[in-house]
């Protein structure tokens, strides 16, 4: 294996986050096996995969001698309420941007902001490039307090953040060594701003292995979705050193994104309770859902017919009472 680059880290995960089979779930769909990598189990406030990204932002942060973290995304974002609570985990203040001017009902992440004692600034605006614009004005009036800010952009998807998948990459396969997995067909993954899908396919470049790379796409086409990954991939690859080569080894659908980004679908919906009723896990409908749902439409329609998969479970679990109206009248539909 190549010798990289690493980066600071502060330890934030509770070790290797469990990987276990869905039997009753793959039964049900049409796979010949299909199991699970808990990244909703990474352990601090509710868990998720921007943990992975945080070790090194955090890390990065503290080498620079920073006392503040800023951060944003919509007001139920998972990236920001774990930002919140890693900050105060290593005795920051944290500022949340959020996009528009209504915060909507305190519930969900935003309740968990709060407890965390975020300061929450609503922008009126709207996209990542404008939030970080925000938030960027929002370090310079930081600096001008004579703080010292550490801005991370929206879902942590840099470079040093996204290192935390390549790792994880390799977390995986030696699990699968371990656990003597069959080869696996498609690892899958949500896919929002593309940082997750990025590492882990720099993980992959650097440390082959014969597994196809699939994201679901939440909420961009999957040309946008597919670009923006690839600039991130190649942007971490460069900080490592790498060029060149087989870059955006991995597909991308869009056809499971629903009504819109935040929104459920029925698909995901479906997903979020055959899941629920076949293994006794949750997944939330924001991301996690309609990459599932993804799973569960490509298996039914036979492209997937006797595939192994490996499905990322990158967490949201708190959108699930964010939207507890719209999931409760789905089930009573049933």
């Amino acid at each position: 294996m190549r010798r990289v680059k690493s980066f600071s880290r502060v330890s934030l995960l509770w070790g290797e986050t469990p990987i276990h089979p869905l039997p009753r779930f793959a039964e049900a769909i049409g796979l010949k096996s299909c199991w699970i990598k808990r990244d909703d189990l990474t352990g601090i406030a509710f868990g998720g995969n921007k943990l992975r990204k945080l070790e090194y932002l955090l890390g990065d942060a503290i080498s620079r001698g920073c006392d503040l973290l800023i951060t944003g995304g919509s007001p139920q974002s998972n990236h920001a309420r774990l930002t919140a609570a890693v900050a105060r985990k290593a005795g920051m203040d944290v500022w949340l941007c959020f996009s528009g001017r209504n915060p909507g009902e305190e519930q969900g992440n935003l309740l968990l902001d709060k407890l965390f004692g975020a300061s929450i600034r609503m922008t009126g605006k709207y996209g990542s490039e404008a939030l970080l614009a925000a938030m960027e004005e929002l370090a310079r009036e930081a600096e001008g307090e004579g703080r010292k800010p550490y801005v991370i952009p929206v879902g942590g998807s840099t470079p040093i953040g996204d290192y935390g998948y390549k790792r994880a990459w390799d977390e995986w396969r030696r699990q699968a060594d371990k656990l003597s997995l069959p080869p696996i067909d498609y690892l899958v993954v949500p896919v929002g701003t593309g940082g997750t899908l990025a590492g882990l396919a720099a993980g992959k470049r650097l440390s082959p292995a014969p597994v196809g790379l699939v994201g679901f796409s939440v909420w961009q086409k999957a040309s946008v979705a597919r670009a923006e990954t690839l600039r991130l991939e190649r942007s971490l690859l460069s900080q490592l050193g790498v060029d060149g080569g087989e870059e955006g080894d991995y597909l991308i659908f869009d056809e499971y994104i629903g009504p819109k980004y935040g929104v459920p679908s029925r698909e995901g919906m479906e997903a979020i309770r055959l899941l629920a009723w076949t293994e006794g896990i949750l997944v939330d409908p924001v991301y996690t859902a309609k990459a599932l749902a993804g799973v569960i439409g490509l298996a039914r329609r036979g492209d997937w017919k006797d595939k192994r998969v490996l499905f990322w479970h990158t967490g949201g679990t708190p959108a699930l009472f964010t939207h507890a109206k719209t999931l409760a009248d789905g089930v009573e539909r049933v």
